[in-house]
């Protein structure tokens, strides 16, 4: 971005300042879009606008990182990255994740078993507090609220600009989807990947008891004469072909965004499967920005009326993070006690164990295990999805906040670092402008 484009973004987040500095009361952030499937209430907040910091700052390349503005896209970073042969180290699987959310949540790829999690990828950043203050943040200024902002979910103040790593990429990637009976065994070969890994980019998927996919994706300059990459963003649904191809290749591009098609299998939830209903809607609208929509637009009348003729369900909508070594018992009750399928598997490492609001130890290996389903059920609502909590803690995990939690305070605050994040509260948001971390993420605010 030449100096008058950075100018702007000082001034965009300048205008940004003074608005909250001027406001009053509780305050709400206005945005296109959002990743977060917890129910809420409905919102009388000061809504602050950040839909305009949405820009990607400068791409370094002989640095090798991006610097973009909060609200920035996935999508719209690695449109920006990939003409100078570079990445992301880390890519959320969706391409309407934003950077900002990203860093406040939690982020992960099946890089992440060589990077670790989006946060560990972070080099700096710009915070926008309560009143109206902008705090640079980086392991040396403002640490405690560096290593305190991920897993804050915007309830310590909002990421006005975020400086990234960037890997090499290459303009394919070749795929090789080994099939396992047994989780154990598929799990064995995930930890001698961490340990030495031999491939680019590492995940793995659960179908059913017997029935796992274990994917290796390598970077790779060209395909052999007379082969072309496949084509999931259309007909074709990438998750169908784990378990029909050995191998399989696919520009950097479309790997990247290889998920986002169908939300891994979540498409099938409005029918988006259905090869009429593909052609119907367009290439365009397959998209997770798409179903995100058309789900949000069920809980809203009259769609809401159709749930009624459905058989009762619960909505079950959750990441968990457990060690590698308990990951094929927690597997094992998984199925038993909730029973959802597919079950994406995606290993990670922990590069930098200082941050303390997810606290994760660097000497082990994790399972990201994500699942996204209804649970048809006739008990109180609510009761799967406390099922996968108790699961969590019985296999010594963590479970992200991005969806619904059940835990009570005591039990919230028993798993997250309470005197940390009042001490950074206080600093940030000492008069409670924004909802509190429970509050926001269990409490409906």
């Amino acid at each position: 971005m030449s100096d008058s484009g950075r100018q702007k973004h000082r001034d965009r987040v300048a205008e940004l300042s003074r608005a909250l500095a001027a406001s009053n009361g509780p305050v709400r952030l206005q945005k296109s879009t959002s990743n977060l499937f917890r129910p809420r209430r409905s919102d009388t907040r000061c809504a602050l606008d950040v839909r305009g910091l949405n820009r990607v700052i400068e791409i370094d390349s002989a640095a090798q990182t991006a610097e973009v503005e909060g609200m920035t896209s996935y999508a719209e970073l690695v449109d920006a990255t990939l003409p100078h042969g570079l990445a992301p180290a880390v890519v959320p699987e969706l391409k309407s994740i934003t950077v900002g959310g990203a860093l406040s949540g939690v982020g992960i790829e099946s890089s992440s078993f060589r990077y670790g999690l989006v946060h560990h990828t972070v080099r700096d950043f710009d915070v926008l507090v309560a009143d109206g203050r902008v705090l640079h943040c980086s392991r040396e200024d403002n640490a405690d609220l560096f290593y305190g902002f991920p897993n804050s979910y915007g309830s310590l103040g909002y990421a006005t600009r975020v400086r990234l790593d960037l890997i090499p990429v290459r303009p394919f990637v070749r795929l090789e989807h080994r099939c396992f009976d047994d989780p154990q065994k598929l799990l064995a070969e995930i930890a001698e990947d961490c340990t030495r890994p031999a491939c680019d980019y590492l995940e793995g998927v659960y179908f059913a008891p017997g029935e796992l996919v274990l994917s290796r994706a390598q970077l790779v300059d060209a395909l052999p004469s007379g082969e072309s990459a496949s084509d999931y963003t259309y007909l074709r649904q990438y998750w169908k072909s784990l378990r029909q191809r050995e191998s399989d290749a696919l520009s950097i591009h479309d790997y990247l965004w290889r998920w986002d098609t169908d939300w891994f299998w979540c498409s099938r939830n409005v029918g988006a499967h259905w090869a009429p209903l593909r052609v119907l809607l367009g290439r365009k609208r397959l998209s997770s920005l798409t179903y995100q929509k058309i789900m949000r637009a069920s809980h809203r009348w009259p769609l809401k009326m159709l749930q009624w003729l459905r058989p009762r369900s619960e909505s079950v909508i959750q990441d968990v993070d457990i060690p590698l070594e308990h990951a094929a018992a927690f597997l094992a009750d998984f199925e038993r006690e909730i029973g959802i399928r597919p079950v994406w598997i995606c290993p990670f490492v922990v590069p930098d164990p200082g941050f303390t609001l997810f606290k994760l130890d660097s000497s082990r290996t994790y399972i990201n295990f994500g699942f996204w389903d209804q649970v048809r059920s006739s008990r109180p609502d609510g009761y799967y999805n406390s099922r996968v909590e108790d699961l969590v803690a019985r296999h010594q995990g963590r479970k992200s906040l991005y969806s619904r939690s059940t835990y009570d305070e005591a039990t919230f605050w028993s798993i997250h670092d309470r005197a940390t994040y009042q001490a950074l509260k206080q600093r940030c948001d000492p008069e409670g402008r924004f909802p509190g971390l429970y509050e926001k993420t269990v409490g409906r605010a």
